[in-house]
């Protein structure tokens, strides 16, 4: 099966929606503080909660069974640094990022997944609209995909 997954984040929160076909499961989280990781997963800017957010959206859907093993994954990506780093071997010399790209790396290859990167403009990812939106218009919990 093929999957679109777009997704966003702030210091505060972060989102993902999974689209395949005509069905969208969106989901929205706040950071959990830093001392909960030992100080580890101290989000300071929106670059590091995209990586968290897709690492997140993909073991997310594969726990739902939304995504299952040898699927194929587009992973709509709106952030240039962050497409070069997941396309072309691009390095970091921040933790938290590296630590995403192994994590969703180790992930996608444990479950057979094909993953490709798509470069979208910011307009058109659509997790974006649940970190401004005023009441929730993604779920908090994985309540009706379990």
């Amino acid at each position: 099966m093929e999957h679109e997954i777009f997704f966003d984040g702030n210091i505060k929160e972060y989102s993902w929606s999974i689209k395949t076909g005509n069905n969208i499961a969106e989901q929205i989280r706040e950071h959990p503080p830093a001392f909960r990781s030992g100080g580890k997963l101290n989000i300071t800017n929106n670059e590091e909660s995209k990586f968290v957010a897709l690492h997140v959206g993909i073991y997310w859907g594969l726990g739902v069974n939304v995504i299952k093993d040898h699927d194929i994954i587009n992973a709509m990506c709106d952030s240039k640094m962050m497409f070069g780093i997941m396309t072309k071997g691009e390095k970091s010399d921040n933790e938290i990022i590296n630590d995403k790209v192994y994590f969703i790396n180790q992930l996608t290859h444990l479950r057979k997944l094909k993953m490709n990167y798509q470069f979208i403009e910011s307009k058109k990812n659509i997790a974006t609209r649940h970190l401004f939106a005023e009441e929730d218009t993604a779920g908090r919990n994985s309540k009706g995909y379990v």
